[in-house]
Order: C-alpha cells, then structure tokens, then sequence
C-alpha cells in the first residue's frame, strides 16, 4: 500500500503541483527545478509518510537528475536505440511515459531499499 501511496504522491507533485514556469524551465535553469523537486518530494512523503532523511536525500537528487539532464531522451536513443520515438507522433507523450516509469523505479527502489 505504501508503494501506491508513493505514486499517487508522484502524480500529484509532477502534475498537480508543477506550475508552467517549472515545467517550461526547469531543464534550463536550476532554480525552477529546485522548487519542482522539493515540492515533488515532498508529495511523495506525504502520500507515503517516508520521512526519513535518505529517502528524501534518494527521491530529491534523483528527481533533480532526471528533471535537469536530458538523460530520458539519452535513454531513449542511445541505450534502448529508438530514436523515433522521441519525435512526433510519439513525441512528446513518448518521452512523458519513459520519464514517468523512471520516476516510478526509483520510488520502488526507494520502497524497497531506503525506507
């Protein structure tokens, strides 16, 4: 139940919680991904009541990681080598559902191993 709880707290911080200004910046400036990944997190521990100081410390530099780099779209086309699909019509809702599985292992790493 916790694991669900996680992700509903997942959905709410990348969807509910992330504004315009974040998502249209936070791959080019640091501070609108900052705030996007504390409120991220910050989501995810209160939907799963893990707060615990290396789960934060996990959840918040991994998100941080994801959201800045383009290492969604490095995976996409250079380890599972589908360039394609990081161009319409699978683009961008390719790229949105690759994004969202990575989150979604690494809260069940974070569930598994850290909390």
């Amino acid at each position: 139940m916790t694991l669900t709880l996680a992700i509903i707290g997942h959905l709410v911080g990348d969807y509910l919680l992330q504004n315009d200004w974040m998502a249209l910046n936070k791959k080019k400036r640091t501070l609108p991904c900052a705030i996007h990944c504390t409120l991220w997190t910050l989501a995810v521990c209160a939907f799963a009541n893990w707060w615990t100081l290396p789960a934060v410390a996990v959840l918040w530099v991994t998100h941080f990681a994801q959201d800045r780099t383009q290492i969604v779209l490095y995976w996409m086309t250079k380890i599972n080598r589908q360039p394609e699909f990081v161009k319409p019509p699978s683009a961008p809702w390719s790229i949105t559902v690759v994004d969202n599985v990575w989150h979604i292992v690494t809260l069940w790493v974070v569930w598994r191993f850290v909390v």
